[in-house]
C-alpha cells in the first residue's frame, strides 16, 4: 500500500495542507503529516492562524534513505513562510532528489512550494507556480506552464490554493488503484 508523507513547517498554506490529507484520508491511505521546524512539540501555526499539532518530526529520521524507504510520496504545500522553511532545509532538499529520482516515487509541490524544485536541483525541465515564483524558476532554467497542475515523470506541481483540490486528485489518480480514486472522486461531487 502507498504511504504519504505531507510535509508542513510554520506558515504552510492550510487550504493546500488540507486538500491532500483530506483526499488520502478518504482513501483510507495512510499519510504523515511531517514537521519541519524547531518546536519540540510539532505544533505548527499556519499561514492564517490555524494551529495543528504534526504527527511525526522530520528529525526523527536519521537518513534520507530511512525517509525514502518509508515513503512513496513526498508532498510539499505553499504558503511563502512555509515554503521558504521547506525548501530551505537540506535534508528535505535531499529527500526530494532522492525521491524524484527513484522509480516510483513521487514528488508534488503547490504554490510557492515549488520552489524546492529549485533548491533540490531537480533535473525536471516543466512544472507550474504560483505566478510570484515565475521568474524565480524560470531563471533556473525550468519552464513554467500557467496550468492548474503540471506532471511531468513523478513530479507534480499546482499553482495555489485555488488548484488545490485539483492538485490532491491528481496525485491520487497517479498513486492509488484506479477503484479507490474512483470511490474518492465521486464521492467529493465535484463540479
Amino acid at each position: 500500500m502507498v504511504k504519504v508523507c505531507l510535509f508542513v513547517a510554520d506558515g504552510s498554506d492550510e487550504i493546500e495542507f488540507s486538500a491532500p490529507y483530506g483526499i488520502f484520508t478518504r482513501a483510507n491511505t495512510p499519510i504523515d503529516t511531517v514537521y519541519v521546524g524547531d518546536n519540540k512539540d510539532r505544533l505548527v501555526n499556519m499561514s492564517r492562524g490555524i494551529q495543528l499539532y504534526a504527527k511525526r518530526s522530520l528529525s526523527e529520521f536519521q537518513s534520507t534513505e530511512e525517509f525514502v524507504k518509508e515513503y512513496d510520496v513526498a508532498i510539499i504545500p505553499g504558503g511563502w513562510q512555509g515554503s521558504l522553511t521547506l525548501s530551505g532545509n537540506k535534508k528535505v532538499q535531499e529527500i526530494v532528489k532522492e525521491m524524484y529520482n527513484k522509480p516510483g516515487k513521487w514528488v508534488a509541490m503547490i504554490c510557492a512550494g515549488s520552489l524546492t524544485a529549485k533548491t533540490s536541483g531537480l533535473g525536471v525541465k516543466t512544472l507550474t507556480s504560483h505566478p510570484c515564483i515565475t521568474k524565480d524558476l524560470q531563471e533556473a532554467g525550468y519552464e513554467w506552464k500557467n496550468e492548474s497542475v503540471v506532471v511531468t515523470d513523478n513530479l507534480i506541481t499546482s499553482q495555489g490554493p485555488g488548484t488545490a483540490m485539483l492538485f490532491a486528485l491528481k496525485i491520487a489518480e497517479q498513486v492509488l488503484d484506479k477503484d479507490t480514486y474512483q470511490k474518492v472522486y465521486d464521492s467529493l461531487e465535484m463540479p
